[in-house]
């Protein structure tokens, strides 16, 4: 069997990491859409679809030496690049009493951590 990910320089484990982190983009989406549906968080801007090419994109740059600029839809990137999904969670998008802040700094994927890069 011609294992053509090999030939791009990614071993089997790479490969596997790229899609679990797909697999876990979707699977934050898909609960923040429920979050949001069931009236928990003001909005939700959807990354469904996009979540191999971010992935792809961010495997392809060094995460110990390069930085990302990621905007709103930038799951996938983020959570290549290090964030948790607790981090995600726990972002001032999700509030649970209403504080006033830059709308801006409402969205996930705005917050900027040194330690990874984003």
């Amino acid at each position: 069997m011609d294992n053509r990910h090999e030939r791009l320089g990614l071993s089997d484990q790479d490969v596997l990491e790229m899609y679990e982190t797909m697999l876990l983009a979707r699977r934050v989406d898909e609960r923040l859409w429920l979050l949001n549906r069931a009236g928990k968080i003001p909005f939700v801007v959807s990354c469904q679809g996009q979540e191999a090419a971010q992935v792809g994109a961010a495997f392809a740059l060094n995460r110990g030496k390069d930085y990302i600029c990621p905007y709103y839809r930038d799951l996938g990137v983020v959570l290549a690049f290090g964030m948790t999904v607790r981090d995600l969670m726990l972002c001032p998008t999700l509030p649970k009493r209403k504080i006033r802040i830059q709308a801006a700094a409402r969205c996930p994927d705005t917050s900027a951590k040194r330690k990874t890069g984003y």
